[in-house]
């Protein structure tokens, strides 16, 4: 089993003992080390040669000259080279049967690219040569999950590979059945390539039973692409492809058509008495589809009951609101988008218009959605099915509320965050700066800070703020393991604009180009959030976001007090030097005796995900506790709200990590190693590396459960203050709203 504190140096000690096994049994083999990148390779070579320098390693890689080049591959054919470090080179058509060692110290991200890999290093070869040994460690990058199996201990390749290649794994059962109800289905198009979008017109039925092939009184044979149309009799499903023929609008050319394919898929919900239609020919909502397959009495699902797909998701922000004037034939039709969406809300509230449209994006369940309705009938979303079964599974999730006579749409539309364009910063506290939404998403080491010859990746970087209420600009600083850089926002023209408090600039590396911080967070997708007290955010270009309701202050009952007795209020982290006396140690303690966990960290640092992390794996869930601890200010427990402001920022931004568990463990073992190599203090306060990175590998297959929690001993139960209840409150909300975690604080007497 490979070590997680060097896996290099683990994966090429073990590939390197396999070779001289095999050269000592009279094997004519090589070895070939895999590495991502040509400053990767170099590195892996210094190792190499440290490690074997009898065997001659060399580098090849694509910028090599031609001559460099041959003399390494004469070197390799002449064995005065008995391992050489590959950058996408020797690929499919190099032939050396004697490449036998594979150290995969970079791994492939698909399936497909892996097994072709491995199969190089398979193929029958002469007598002289054995069979193929592949080292791999665990990537910590997102891969293929099929990968995972691949990469596990002890895994036996050669059933692995066999299984992974014939059959669909586990997860894919229930979409390869459903799929197998279409039978052979149509030659012209395989139904794997068939990937609607998210959305679908609803129609209330009444048959006993429907009637798939009357789509042909609607399509004839010589209007389908698909000929016969697909139907999967079991899960009431069909779909298939029409072709349409017109000439050319731009000339008179007979022998020129324009060629439209429209894709059609229905599903019959027999059980709520739904039919759902989607299709790419957005012209029409189907009427005749329906009631050719479900009869006369089939009735389109239309007006504003359709608004109640809505329903249930918290923190809607409207982007795209559509208003008919009933009476103003001059403007009949308008589109409200941004912060003009509020307009479009107030015009229909006059008698002479309506909302014919709403598009919104919001939360259901922790999870960031989008959702579309117009009184046509149609509901829609931004997101594209990868399957057909993912579709069905997304309608009966809508056909559920669409005919939920408990969901109030008045309130669903009083509800609404209403965007607000900002010229001046409002006078409310900030909490928080926080990583553009597209960078959270992507969630990976590819994009790195530099400063001053020092480069970190943004992973191990965080957004520091000093809670303040701004008047010309936010301020806050780029902090990492190396440096902290001071950087202001201010509101000009309407946008967001970032600058550095200094002359020196961080220096942000993508894999294309660099550039400076105040670039990269000037594009319109990059631009960072500002996390404000009361429940209130400004996003870009400067929008302020604030859900008009009244949040009741927290229960001061649920604030709960720990032993505090011999430890300083003051000393908020244990460092390295493990400090009993800090907030952070008693508060491990705590976590400790509520268990039980599989892992706990002290994952404190610039770019944490909170000082402390407790993780517990059952059947169905990953339980996650994130635990932030903050200093008093004051030696004596008091009513101050500036000890929660900042703990309270960290809380709200920790919110984040719920929309990629992965990723967050992946980031927790690659610092607890970094902290192992550093300074031999891992962080690991129960567990193991292992253990850790098993809970990375079936976190896809588990329902997190987030809970967040506080620590100030500076609050006072007894002498707690309205206005910090009502910040713990307005946390709690966000917590549960973006994360569906649940809060808890941890305050003195």
């Amino acid at each position: 089993m490979l070590s997680f504190d060097d896996p290099d140096r683990d994966i090429a000690e073990q590939a390197l003992a396999r070779l001289r096994a095999d050269l000592n049994t009279g094997l004519d083999h090589l070895l070939m080390a895999r590495a991502r990148s040509i400053n990767r390779a170099n590195a892996l070579l210094a190792l190499y040669k440290e490690l074997a320098p009898d065997l001659n390693p060399l580098v090849i890689h694509s910028k090599l000259t031609g001559r460099q080049a041959k003399s390494a591959l004469d070197a390799l054919h002449q064995r005065a080279c008995r391992a050489v470090i590959c950058v996408g080179m020797l690929g499919e058509g190099f032939d050396l049967p004697q490449l036998k060692i594979a150290a995969l110290h970079d791994t492939h991200k698909s399936l497909g690219i892996t097994l072709q890999f491995v199969g190089r290093f398979a193929r029958v070869s002469p007598s002289a040569v054995g069979a193929a040994t592949v080292v791999a460690s665990r990537s910590d990058a997102p891969f293929d999950e099929r990968l995972r199996q691949l990469y596990a201990e002890d895994a036996d390749w050669n059933l692995i590979i066999r299984d992974l290649s014939e059959t669909a794994v586990d997860e894919q059962e229930d979409v390869s059945a459903f799929e197998a109800g279409f039978g052979s289905g149509p030659e012209e198009v395989s139904i794997k390539s068939v990937l609607p979008k998210m959305s679908a017109v609803a129609y209330k039925t009444d048959c006993e039973d429907w009637a798939p092939t009357n789509v042909y009184n609607i399509f004839p044979e010589e209007a389908l692409l698909t000929y016969p149309i697909a139907v999967n009799s079991r899960d009431h499903v069909l779909w298939f492809v029409t072709e349409e023929r017109d000439p050319v609008q731009w000339g008179r050319l007979p022998a020129v058509e324009e060629v439209i394919h429209s894709l059609y898929v229905m599903y019959w919900d027999n059980a709520r008495g739904l039919l759902y239609i989607n299709s790419t020919n957005n012209d029409s909502v189907h009427e005749d589809l329906a009631m050719a397959v479900c009869g006369q009495t089939a009735t389109r699902i239309s007006g504003k009951q359709v608004y109640r797909v809505m329903g249930g998701i918290d923190r809607l922000v409207p982007t795209n609101v559509g208003v008919l004037d009933v009476r103003n034939h001059n403007r009949r039709f308008s589109m409200h988008v941004g912060a003009d969406v509020a307009e479009g809300f107030t015009d229909a509230e006059k008698h002479t218009k309506a909302q014919t449209n709403i598009f919104a994006t919001g939360y259901a369940a922790g999870v960031r959605t989008s959702i579309g309705a117009s009184l046509k009938g149609r509901v829609w979303s931004h997101r594209i099915a990868d399957s057909l079964k993912q579709w069905v599974d997304w309608c009966d999730e809508v056909g559920q509320k669409l005919l939920d006579n408990s969901i109030n749409i008045a309130h669903v539309m009083d509800n609404f965050i209403h965007p607000e364009d900002l010229e001046d910063w409002p006078e409310l506290t900030v909490l928080a700066v926080e990583w553009p939404l597209a960078l959270l998403a992507r969630n990976e080491d590819t994009l790195q800070l530099a400063f001053r010859g020092s480069s970190y990746s943004f992973l191990d970087a965080e957004l520091e703020v000093t809670p303040h209420v701004p008047t010309d600009a936010v301020h806050f600083a780029i902090r990492t393991p190396g440096w902290r850089v001071p950087y202001m926002i201010s509101i000009e023209e309407g946008q967001m604009r970032i600058r550095s408090a200094e002359d020196d600039e961080v220096t942000v590396v993508t894999p294309r180009r660099e550039m400076s911080a105040a670039e990269f967070f000037g594009r319109r997708d990059n631009v960072l959030q500002v996390l404000f007290e009361n429940d209130t955010l400004v996003c870009a270009p400067a929008r302020l976001l604030h859900p008009v309701r009244d949040i009741p202050p927290f229960d001061a009952s649920r604030l709960q007090v720990p032993d505090w007795t011999d430890i300083d209020i003051k000393k908020e982290s244990q460092t390295e030097e493990r400090h009993a006396d800090s907030i952070q140690a008693r508060m491990i303690q705590h976590v400790l005796d509520r268990g039980p966990w599989d892992v706990v960290i002290d994952d404190d640092g610039a770019g944490e995900v909170a000082d402390i992390v407790a993780i517990r794996e059952t059947e169905r869930d990953l339980h996650i506790l994130f635990v932030h601890c903050k200093y008093s200010s004051e030696s004596t427990p008091g009513a101050r709200v500036e000890d929660l402001y900042e703990v309270c920022g960290q809380a709200s931004k920790s919110a984040s990590h719920r929309r990629d568990v992965t990723s967050m463990l992946t980031s927790l073992i690659r610092r607890a190693r970094n902290r192992q190599k550093s300074r031999s203090f891992s962080g690991l306060e129960l567990g193991s590396f292992e253990r850790l990175v098993q809970l990375r590998d079936t976190a896809r297959t588990r329902k997190p459960k987030l809970t967040v929690a506080i620590a100030q001993p500076g609050m006072s139960k007894s002498r707690a203050s309205l206005k910090q209840l009502e910040l713990l409150a307005s946390t709690e909300v966000y917590l549960r709203e973006i994360a569906a975690a649940h809060f808890e604080v941890y305050c003195n007497n």
